[in-house]
């Protein structure tokens, strides 16, 4: 009996003890956070039957794009390329080929996660496809519009402007209205991401707001949400539906019509606390994303806390009087370890051990009802913030230390769901293709009509003439002097012949042009003096000098090689146009020994006036 009661006096000490401490830390005034607490009561859970019954549709998922990612938040899916938000500050894109793709960067360089706070950490994203436009709500650096074509970057909301006399510490999730305005969240007032999960402990201070892009401000449409998550706007732009975290519901707000500025409940008693919500592309309802997912055995800690605000306050407390004096010995010696400690105390990766390992997804019609639920339960996919359905496979994130997308096969209803989005990236494929085969059909037919084969076999002998071929007048000059060669004609037999086969020579090209470009390139190989003359009267005067050509080049052999030359020249001048390209002509290349000999001389003037020719050694 003895050893009994001395084990009750130990416990009865030990709950005096943690009675004393939890009292001095709660009832000490003006210890942080400075906020409040108070009951917070939950709607009833739904019951898990019908849509809501359990399943294990997106077990056995793949790990795709391993340590190439960090903390996938959200994805967007524009253009047929899918697009995601990382822990480490950047989007980027993904290819179905394993490529990760950068797109752009709202923070500064920084050393790691620790300093998220320099790095930016964009949440939510929004892709405008006509303006080529991204706008992203970045947790630390508030909304900003990205220019995809230039990389130009336009805040238009700062975390350091109150809005309503409280500054916006945790931008989340932003939504585009059809008129270029914007709709977007602020999770809490009190805290940044950095201590994001004291704020499952204190009361709601999250907040949505409207952007009015014209005048550049934001006013407050609703407040005291408890951890404001993801938003959209329904597609007739009549009300937004925004998740709140930590209530475990949704709720609609009224945008226009006749319940414009009014505000009510959407979806309540959620088996799951959601995340990230997206429009379903074929216009049935939402996808909502439960970030985790509780019930009788896996109980979830803040809805057990609810109403009991004096632990809430203690475990608030306790976790800032831990962190302060890291806080503290960081500031006055900065070192990676006190900076790293104080990072993960109040961060949501140091309560990610205590919530429920099952994860899963919602899918909702506009009325609020559940429609299919879809769930997680060997932990192949630790939590989802977003998912969306690309190229038939459905692809998971999840912020934190998730080193990679969950990839498995797209659940039917889903799939039809997403059906729309599987024209939308094809569509614009087809239409780029189609130019491209209407561009390309015009090039090859000049070439097919003017002696293709001729051009591949006297590249090399026509290259002193490129200098006349890189104009297309040859053509134009035979239109305007066909007066000129009559007079010629008296004179020598081959002019008036030239004359009358260049309306000709594409029709005879194909059979005679490769016999006489034999026998020309032999010639023109033993005798390149022949085609010299021909140059220099060819660039002088275009048009005219050409009939005149001829005759020269008769003073040496007979008429028969005169009309072959002549043939061969004209043939070449009709082949010369096409091949404009003479790069090796230019004296590029003279250049560079020429420079590169100039210090070389400079130095054996320097070493013949002071220097001795031989360095002597001093270890010799």
């Amino acid at each position: 009996m003895g050893f009994i009661i001395s084990i009750l006096k130990k416990i009865i000490k030990l709950i005096l003890y943690l009675g004393i401490f939890i009292g001095i830390i709660v009832l000490i005034p003006n210890l942080p956070p400075y906020t409040k607490f108070s009951s917070i009561e939950f709607a009833p859970a739904q019951a898990r039957t019908g849509p809501l019954a359990p399943n294990e549709a997106l077990n056995k998922a793949q790990h795709l794009f391993v340590d190439k990612v960090l903390g996938p938040e959200a994805f967007q899916v524009a253009n047929g390329e899918l697009y995601t938000s990382l822990s480490s500050g950047e989007i980027v894109k993904l290819s179905p080929g394993g490529h990760v793709t950068y797109v752009t960067k709202l923070g500064q360089p920084c050393a790691g996660l620790t300093q998220e706070h320099i790095c930016g950490r964009p949440l939510g994203f929004v892709i405008d496809t006509q303006k080529n436009e991204m706008y992203v709500a970045d947790a630390y650096h508030g909304i900003w519009k990205v220019n995809l074509k230039t990389d130009k970057k336009q805040l238009l909301v700062s975390p350091r402007v109150e809005i309503n006399g409280r500054l916006p510490r945790l931008f989340n999730a932003v939504a585009l209205a059809k008129n270029g305005d914007l709709y977007w969240t602020d999770s809490t007032s009190d805290f940044s991401l950095k201590d994001g999960a004291m704020s499952m402990l204190t009361d709601p201070t999250g907040r949505l707001f409207y952007y009015n892009a014209a005048k550049n401000e934001s006013k407050v449409l609703l407040d005291n949400l408890w951890f404001s998550n993801g938003l959209v706007l329904s597609p007739d732009n009549q009300f937004v539906v925004v998740s709140e975290t930590c209530k475990l519901r949704l709720v609609k707000y009224y945008v226009d019509g006749p319940k414009k500025g009014k505000s009510e409940v959407f979806a309540d008693g959620l088996p799951g606390s959601p995340d990230n919500v997206r429009v379903l592309p074929d216009g049935s309802g939402v996808l909502v994303a439960l970030y985790t997912v509780y019930d009788e055995e896996h109980p979830l800690l803040m809805r057990s806390l609810s109403q009991t605000p004096v632990l809430r306050k203690f475990f608030a407390r306790l976790l800032h009087l831990i962190e302060l004096p890291f806080l503290y010995m960081n500031s006055v010696y900065p070192h990676f370890f006190f900076d790293d400690v104080a990072y993960h105390i109040g961060h949501f990766k140091s309560v990610s051990g205590l919530l429920p390992p099952l994860t899963g997804l919602l899918q909702i019609d506009w009325n609020g009802n559940i429609i299919a639920s879809y769930f997680n339960t060997d932990r192949s996919l630790g939590h989802i913030s977003d998912a969306v359905v690309f190229n038939n496979k459905l692809y998971t994130g999840a912020p934190g230390l998730q080193n990679f997308i969950g990839v498995l096969p797209a659940p039917p209803q889903l799939q039809k769901a997403f059906a729309s989005t599987k024209a939308q990236p094809k569509t614009p494929d087809v239409a780029k293709e189609a130019p491209k085969a209407q561009t390309q059909p015009p090039k090859p037919a000049p070439k097919a009509q003017e002696k293709p084969k001729v051009e591949k076999e006297v590249p090399r002998v026509v290259k002193p003439i490129n200098q006349e071929a890189k104009p297309t007048q040859p053509p134009k000059s035979v239109e305007t002097p066909t007066t000129t060669p009559k007079p010629v004609t008296a004179k020598p037999t081959p002019a008036p012949a030239h004359a009358s086969k260049t309306t000709q020579p594409p029709k005879q090209t194909d059979k005679q042009a490769q016999k006489q470009s034999e026998t020309t390139t032999k010639q023109r190989e033993t005798k390149p003096t022949t085609a010299k003359p021909v140059e220099v009267k060819s660039t002088t005067p275009k048009p005219q000098v050409k009939p005149t050509a001829p005759p020269k080049p008769a003073d040496k052999p007979s008429g028969k090689p005169v009309a072959k030359q002549a043939d061969s020249a004209k043939s070449g001048s009709a082949k010369v146009p096409h091949e404009k390209v003479v790069p090796k002509q230019i004296p590029i290349e003279e250049e560079i020994p020429s420079d590169t000999a100039q210090p070389n001389k400079e130095t054996l003037k320097v070493i013949k006036k002071g220097v001795p020719t031989e360095i002597p050694n001093p270890h010799l």
